[in-house]
C-alpha cells in the first residue's frame, strides 16, 4: 500500500527538481520501496537536492540599549508640608512655574525657599492667556515673610 502511493510522488519529485544556485545534490537514494523504480544517477534518474542556508548568521542588535527612568514628577503634593530647600517638582521644561517662596533650578526643578504648605493653582498667564500651573509655599505666619519669586 505504501509503495503504490510513494512511487508516483518520488518519480514526479525527481523529474521536477533542477539544480539552482544554493542547492547541491545529496547522496543518491538506494533504498526505496520494492515496487518503486531506482532513482540513482547510474539508472538514469535524478538525485535528491538540498538547499544551503543563504541567510547570514544572527548577530548582535544595534537598538538593545535603554536608559533608566529620570524619576520626574511632583514630589510634594498640594496641601503637604514642604521642608526648606526641599524639591517640590522635578520636570523637563516649565510645566509648573514657581510662585511665592518657590525657586527654580537650572534643570527647571522647583524647590521650597522656606518651609510651609504647598499650594498649587492654575492661572491664565502670558499674551495668549495660556493656562499655567503655579506652585506656592505658604508659611504658617500668615504670609509676613513670604519671598516672591516673581519680584
Amino acid at each position: 500500500m505504501i509503495s503504490t502511493l510513494w512511487a508516483p510522488r518520488c518519480r514526479a519529485l525527481a523529474s521536477s527538481l533542477l539544480l539552482s544556485p544554493g542547492m547541491r545534490p545529496r547522496q543518491p537514494i538506494t533504498h526505496l520501496p520494492s515496487q518503486a523504480p531506482s532513482l540513482t544517477p547510474a539508472a538514469g534518474g535524478a538525485s535528491i537536492i538540498t538547499r544551503n542556508a543563504t541567510k547570514k548568521a544572527g548577530g548582535s542588535s544595534n537598538n538593545s540599549r535603554d536608559s533608566a527612568g529620570r524619576r520626574l514628577g511632583i514630589k510634594v503634593w498640594h496641601g503637604t508640608e514642604a521642608k526648606p530647600g526641599g524639591i517640590i517638582v522635578r520636570q523637563r521644561g516649565k510645566k509648573f512655574l514657581p510662585g511665592d517662596n518657590v525657586g527654580i533650578g537650572n534643570d527647571h526643578t522647583l524647590w521650597a525657599k522656606v518651609g510651609g504648605v504647598v499650594r498649587m493653582e492654575k492661572v491664565f498667564l502670558g499674551p495668549k492667556k495660556k493656562r499655567r500651573n503655579l506652585v506656592h509655599v505658604v508659611t504658617d505666619t500668615g504670609g509676613a515673610d513670604i519671598v516672591s519669586a516673581r519680584a
